[in-house]
């Protein structure tokens, strides 16, 4: 792995390893804009606290880590910012800070978009999609039972990206895919592994059973019982 780069007067930048530096520099039909993959390697360092609130970002800085130009940098921040991850004030650029009030606003829109896709994948389910979600599932069991941190490591996630993809419906799923990556940001310190798996399993059972206006009410509880957790936790 890449040492952390560091510049003089500047915060220090998690270290970029060289995998992440080689897929940044390729280029070709059918690859996402450059812009693209930059902000999903900010968004991932942000989601899991490597750039923490109220961190000042510098494109150059930004650049140099990541073996590429400042214009990439700079659309991508763009991006970042129209998603809710960063504030920019001229020509500085933070790590959102969020407060109370937007937590809460963020896990009202969560709560109703989560429902509707959780409805929605119950109304399509396959005998395919059921053995999905159950493999998902057991996977974050085995993640938790051999001390892994599903809600840090991303585990977390699984589950609602499966249900997003069994819901088919591709409008929702990028609205929800930014809002998950603030939900998991707020949730790096998060310890309720069981709560959280408990009603997932609950969340796949009424899915797998076909009956939408369950697994939407699970789903929307889910997300109320997530909000309390991270209210309670956050050092405001």
């Amino acid at each position: 792995m890449a040492s952390p780069t560091t510049v003089p007067g500047h915060a220090q930048l998690p270290p970029v390893p060289p995998r992440v530096q080689n897929m940044l520099r390729q280029c070709g039909p059918g690859l996402p804009p450059l812009r693209e993959r930059v902000r999903d390697v900010l968004r991932d360092w942000i989601a899991v606290g490597r750039l923490t609130p109220g961190m000042r970002l510098f494109e150059q800085d930004l650049a140099v880590a990541l073996g590429i130009s400042r214009v990439p940098v700079r659309e991508a921040i763009r991006l970042l910012e129209a998603e809710g991850y960063v504030t920019v004030r001229g020509r500085q650029v933070r790590v959102r800070a969020l407060d109370p009030a937007s937590v809460a606003h963020l896990f009202d829109v969560c709560e109703t978009l989560e429902a509707l896709a959780a409805r929605q994948a119950a109304e399509q389910i396959t005998p395919a999609g059921a053995l999905r979600l159950r493999e998902v599932l057991e996977l974050g069991r085995t993640r938790l039972a051999t001390g892994g941190f599903p809600i840090s490591d991303g585990g977390n996630m699984a589950l609602h990206e499966e249900i997003s993809r069994l819901a088919g419906n591709e409008v929702l799923d990028g609205v929800l895919a930014p809002l998950r990556g603030r939900v998991q940001f707020l949730l790096r310190h998060g310890s309720e592994h069981d709560r959280i798996e408990t009603e997932h399993a609950a969340i796949a059972a009424a899915i797998a059973n076909g009956d939408p206006e369950l697994a939407a009410e699970l789903s929307a509880a889910h997300m109320r019982a997530t909000r309390r957790e991270v209210l309670a936790d956050l050092p405001w």
